[in-house]
């Protein structure tokens, strides 16, 4: 395993490389506030598959500096620039791979790439979606997303680097409902998201059309990522090629 940092084609990002020679790579993307250590088994899975990984810890993420400011718009250019630092070193099988929020940026990676071989999100959902309220503790806003928007984006632009703690604006309950356990290193996680970044989050949007095969994971139990939403979110996406695959249990953290 090795780390190399993205900054030569213009990301503040860095790149955990698990090789594996004449292999297709697969970009992995960890979830929120956490970073590829988190994520051990599931790439050590992927690598024992035949997958050469490029786990990405993202700008502001992992071992990379957690003072550093940063925008959902950043967090999908770190993305392309993973895929363009791979493909300059004679990578051309690349798929990508993320968890939760870090599924989120599998869609708009592979929305916004003609290359991508396939994308395998482990939940998600399109931020434009009025349901994204829905994973939040804001959910009885969900029927003026617009205006609570609003006043989300006026809070940002006044106090950009507020700290805003998980717990601040999603539920740890429903995180962890249906967990057979959860047991992870905490080491290199972030504790907090600044406000800027929440808020350009809830307001993005992804293109529901994929360049590339989709390949959707979502367990039945998942009380955050609830089947409505996936199935929704899955009907919503158009790809040249689309399964959804459900799994029997483990709530949202059964990659952990």
């Amino acid at each position: 395993m090795t780390y190399h940092s993205l900054r030569p084609v213009g990301s503040r990002a860095s790149l955990e490389i698990w090789p594996k020679p004449q292999a297709g790579v697969m970009l992995f993307y960890p979830g929120t506030m956490l970073s590829p250590v988190q994520y051990r088994p599931l790439i050590s899975a992927l690598h024992e598959a035949g997958f050469g990984v490029a786990a990405l810890h993202f700008t502001g993420h992992g071992r990379n500096s957690h003072w550093t400011g940063f925008t959902f718009d950043d967090l999908v250019r770190d993305t392309l620039a993973a895929e363009q630092w791979l493909r300059k070193r004679g990578h051309r099988h690349i798929a990508a791979c993320g968890h939760s929020q870090g599924g989120i940026l599998a869609l708009a990676h592979a929305a916004a790439s003609q290359k991508l071989m396939a994308t395998f999100p482990i939940t998600g959902i399109l931020p434009q979606s009025d349901r994204v309220m829905d994973l939040t503790i804001f959910r009885r806003w969900s029927s003026n997303k617009r205006g609570f928007m609003a006043v989300l984006r006026a809070l940002a632009c006044r106090l950009p680097r507020l700290p805003m703690p998980l717990q601040s604006y999603l539920s740890v309950r429903r995180i962890l409902a249906g967990a057979r356990r959860v047991v992870y290193n905490r080491k290199q996680c972030r504790m907090s998201y600044p406000l800027a970044y929440l808020s350009s989050l809830l307001s993005a949007s992804i293109n529901e059309q994929l360049h590339c095969p989709l390949y959707f994971f979502s367990a039945v139990n998942d009380a955050l990522f609830t089947p409505p939403l996936i199935q929704g979110t899955f009907e919503q996406i158009r790809a040249p090629q689309k399964k959804l695959i459900w799994l029997p249990g483990g709530g949202i953290f059964w990659v952990l």
